[in-house]
C-alpha cells in the first residue's frame, strides 16, 4: 500500500446527489480546524490542520482502469465514509455496495450520514426512507439506531452546522468543543484590525495638535489627516463592522468629530463638511446598536441638518446627494424606533425620491441601485405597521427584485447577497399575513439558504451569523405557530433548528456583550426555544432556556433600553413565564403574571401596531387566562374573557400574524362550543 494517498474521507452518494456531495466536498476540505485544537489526540487520531483529501470519485477516479480496483483501493485508504442520504441513496445498488465493502476492508473505519433528503424515521423501501440499508446493518449492539451524522436539511442542522458536525465526527471531536475552538481563532483575527485602529486614533491626536503650525507643513499634515479620516470611515469601518467592535467605532467616530470642532466650520470644504456629516451617522449607529436613542438622535439630526445646506448649495452633487440620503434614513430610522410611523414615512420617502434621483444620475452605480432597494423595504416596513398589507407586499417585493437583480450581478460582494436575504425576510413578514404559511415558508428558506452559502464559504461577519440565526428562529415560529396542534414532524423541525442555533446565539454575546442588538437576538432565541419546549412537553427544558433568557435580559443594557422591541420581548418573556407556571401546576403564579402581561401591553399605546406581536401576545395570554377560569369551573369568566379578546382583534382578523390567528380562532371556536352547550 506504500505510495497510494491516505484519505481524510470517501464520499459515498447517489448520482441525483452529486451537486450536494460537490458542495459537501468543497466546504470540508476549505474547512480550517482552530490553531489551538491541531495535535490534539483525539480516538481518531491526532487533529490535522485541513481536512485533506477528502475521497469523491468522480473528481478523483482516473479516466481509465478498473472503477471497481479504484473504488476499493480508494475505500481502504480512507479514514471514514461518509454517505450522502436520501431515497435515491437508499435505492442505489453503488451506495450499498461501497458502504458493505468499506465495512469489508475497513472494519474500524467510522461511518457518517449526511442527510440531504427523505425522512430518517421512513424505512429503506418505502421510497421516502433517506438510509440506505447496508447503512442500518450493523453487528453492533445498537443495531437499528439512526445512524451517526448530521441533516443538511432546512428543517434539520442546515449546512454550515452540518459541516462541523460532520468535521467533529470525523476527528472525534464534541461539537461544543470544535466550536468554542473556532470562536477563539476568530477572536484573534480580529486583533490586527483593533490594534491597528487604536493606533490610527494616536496617529490622528498627534495630526490635531500639529494641524495649525507652518502653513506649508499645516497643508500637509491636513490632506495626511483628511485620507486618514476617509480610511476610518470607509475601509476600517467596513473591517470592525462585521466582527461588532462597537467601542472601537466608537472611538474612532470621536476623533473624526474632535479633529473638525478644532477648525473653524467657514474654513471646511464641502467633502470635509460631508466627512464630519458621517462620523456623526457612525456615531449616531453606535449609539442606537448600544439602545441609547437619545443620543443616537441627536448625532443623526446634526448630520440632517448640515447634508442639508450643502444639497442647498451643491444639489445636483451626486455626493451631496447621497450624504442627505443617508441623512434623512437614519433620521427616519430613529422616528420609527420611536413608534412615530407618518415622522418616518416622510423621511422614507425623502430617501427613496434622493435614491431614484442618484440612480438617474448613473444607472449602473450598484451602490445606488442598492439604496432605492433599502428606500423600498423601509416604506413596506412603515405600511406593514400601518396595516396597509397591498402597499407592503408591493414594496417589499419590488426590493426583493431589485436585491436579487444586484447580487446576481454582484456574485462576489458579500454585501449584495446579504441585501438579497434580508429582502426577503420582509417578503416572508408580510406573505405571512397575505398569501398563507406555506408562501412564508418558501420565502424564509430562500433566505436561509443565502446565509448558509455565505457562512460555508467562511464569511468571517459576525452581522451575518446574527442574521442567520433570526431567519432560523422566523422559521421555526412559522412551524410552531399551530401551538398545541403543530405536527410532530414540524415541531422536531423547529426543535432541531432553535437548540442548533443556541451554541451560535451564545457566541454572538461573547463576542460583544454590548451589543443590543445581539444581545436581543440571543434572548428571542432563547424564548422561541422555550416555546417550542413547551409544546413539546418538555416543561424542565422550557424552564431552562427561559432561565437562559432572563439571564441574558439582566445586562445593564438591556434593563435601560425602553425602545418597543426590547418592550415587546420583555413581554413575550412574560407569556412564556406563565406558561411554564401552568406546566409546573404553579396556577396562582401563572394567573398573576399574565394579569400583569395583558395591564402592560394594554397599557402601550397603539400596542396591535406598534408590537410586531402585539396581537399574538393578547390573544395568547386571554387564551391562558380563560383556560385558568374553566379549570376552577367559571366558565362565564372564561367565555367573557375569550369574547372580549375575539371582539377587540375581529376589526384586524385579516391582517393577523399565523400564530396570533391561531390562538384567534381557537377562542372562537371555543366560544362557539359554549353556545352549542347552552342550546
Amino acid at each position: 500500500m506504500s505510495g497510494q494517498t491516505r484519505y481524510r474521507a470517501f464520499i459515498s452518494y447517489s448520482h441525483d446527489d452529486s451537486r450536494w456531495a460537490q458542495r459537501i466536498h468543497r466546504a470540508l476540505e476549505a474547512y480550517r480546524l482552530p490553531g489551538n485544537l491541531v495535535g490534539t489526540v483525539t480516538a481518531q487520531g491526532p487533529v490535522p490542520k485541513r481536512l485533506v483529501p477528502i475521497f469523491r470519485d468522480r473528481d478523483d477516479l482516473p479516466a481509465a482502469g478498473d472503477l471497481t480496483a479504484s473504488v476499493r483501493a480508494a475505500l481502504a485508504q480512507s479514514d471514514v465514509l461518509i454517505v450522502v442520504c436520501s431515497p435515491a441513496a437508499a435505492a442505489s445498488r453503488w451506495v450499498n455496495q461501497e458502504i458493505d465493502e468499506f465495512r469489508s476492508v475497513n472494519p474500524h473505519g467510522q461511518i457518517l450520514a449526511a442527510i440531504v433528503g427523505g425522512d430518517p424515521a421512513a424505512g429503506a423501501d418505502d421510497g421516502m426512507g433517506c438510509f440506505p440499508a447496508a447503512l442500518l446493518e450493523s453487528e453492533q449492539p445498537e443495531a437499528g439506531a439512526e445512524p451517526v451524522g448530521a441533516d443538511f436539511r432546512r428543517g434539520g442542522d442546515g449546512f454550515r452546522m452540518g459541516i462541523v458536525k460532520l468535521a467533529a465526527g470525523m476527528l472525534g471531536l464534541r461539537l461544543d468543543q470544535i466550536i468554542q475552538r473556532d470562536l477563539q481563532r476568530r477572536q484573534q483575527r480580529v486583533t490586527v484590525v483593533t490594534m491597528l485602529s487604536l493606533l490610527l486614533a494616536v496617529i490622528m491626536s498627534g495630526l490635531t495638535l500639529v494641524a495649525f503650525s507652518a502653513r506649508s507643513e499645516a497643508e500637509r499634515r491636513k490632506a495626511d489627516a483628511e485620507d486618514l479620516i476617509e480610511f476610518m470611515l470607509s475601509d476600517l469601518q467596513d473591517k470592525l463592522e462585521p466582527v461588532g467592535r462597537l467601542d472601537v467605532l466608537d472611538a474612532v467616530g470621536e476623533k473624526v468629530v474632535a479633529y473638525y470642532a478644532a477648525q473653524p466650520t467657514r474654513q471646511l470644504s464641502a467633502d470635509a463638511l460631508g466627512r464630519r456629516s458621517r462620523a456623526f451617522h457612525l456615531l449616531g449607529e453606535i449609539e442606537s446598536a448600544e439602545g441609547d436613542l437619545e443620543a443616537a438622535y441627536g448625532h443623526f439630526r446634526r448630520a440632517y441638518d448640515a447634508t442639508h445646506q450643502l444639497l442647498l448649495i451643491a444639489g445636483d452633487n451626486p455626493d451631496r446627494i447621497f450624504e442627505h440620503s443617508q441623512s434623512a434614513f437614519w433620521v427616519g430610522y430613529y422616528a420609527w424606533r420611536q413608534g412615530r410611523l407618518d415622522d418616518a414615512e416622510a423621511q422614507f420617502l425623502e430617501y427613496r425620491d434622493l435614491a431614484e434621483r442618484l440612480t438617474e444620475i448613473d444607472e449602473d452605480n450598484m451602490e445606488w441601485l442598492a439604496e432605492r432597494a433599502y428606500a423600498n423595504t423601509n416604506l413596506g416596513v412603515i405600511y406593514l405597521q400601518s396595516a396597509r398589507l397591498p402597499e407592503a407586499r408591493e414594496a417589499f417585493l419590488a426590493a426583493a427584485a431589485l436585491a436579487a437583480d444586484l447580487a446576481a450581478r454582484q456574485p462576489d460582494t458579500i454585501q449584495a447577497h446579504v441585501d438579497h436575504a434580508n429582502a426577503l425576510a420582509w417578503v416572508a413578514t408580510v406573505l405571512e399575513m397575505t398569501d398563507g404559511r406555506d408562501a412564508a415558508i418558501a420565502a424564509r428558506q430562500q433566505e436561509i439558504a443565502i446565509y448558509e452559502d455565505q457562512l460555508a464559504a467562511e464569511v468571517d461577519d459576525w452581522n451575518i451569523r446574527r442574521d442567520a440565526i433570526n431567519a432560523e428562529r422566523a422559521l421555526a415560529r412559522l412551524l410552531i405557530a399551530p401551538g398545541p396542534d403543530t405536527p410532530s414532524a414540524d415541531l422536531e423541525a423547529a426543535l432541531a433548528i432553535l437548540e442548533a442555533t443556541s451554541f451560535e446565539a451564545d457566541a454572538l454575546l461573547q463576542r460583544d456583550p454590548a451589543n443590543g442588538n445581539w444581545r436581543l437576538t440571543t434572548v428571542r432565541q432563547r424564548l422561541w426555544l422555550a416555546q417550542a419546549r413547551l409544546i413539546g412537553g418538555d416543561t424542565a427544558g422550557a424552564r431552562e432556556a427561559y432561565l437562559d433568557a432572563s439571564a441574558y435580559m439582566a445586562h445593564p443594557s438591556w434593563m435601560s433600553d425602553t425602545s418597543a422591541r426590547i418592550t415587546e420581548t420583555r413581554l413575550y418573556a412574560g407569556l412564556v413565564e406563565a406558561r411554564i407556571f401552568i406546566a409546573m401546576e404553579q396556577l396562582e403564579s401563572a394567573r398573576l403574571r399574565l394579569d400583569q402581561l395583558m395591564t402592560s401591553l394594554v397599557a402601550e399605546s397603539n400596542w396591535q401596531t406598534e408590537f410586531q406581536y402585539g396581537p399574538y401576545l393578547f390573544a395568547a395570554a386571554a387564551n391562558e387566562l380563560a383556560h385558568l377560569e374553566a379549570r376552577r369551573g367559571e366558565d362565564e369568566a372564561a367565555a367573557a374573557l375569550r369574547t372580549h379578546m375575539v371582539t377587540i382583534l375581529a376589526p384586524i382578523a385579516g391582517q393577523l400574524r399565523l400564530d396570533a390567528a391561531t390562538e384567534f380562532h381557537r377562542a372562537q371556536s371555543m366560544i362557539a362550543q359554549g353556545d352549542m352547550a347552552a342550546h
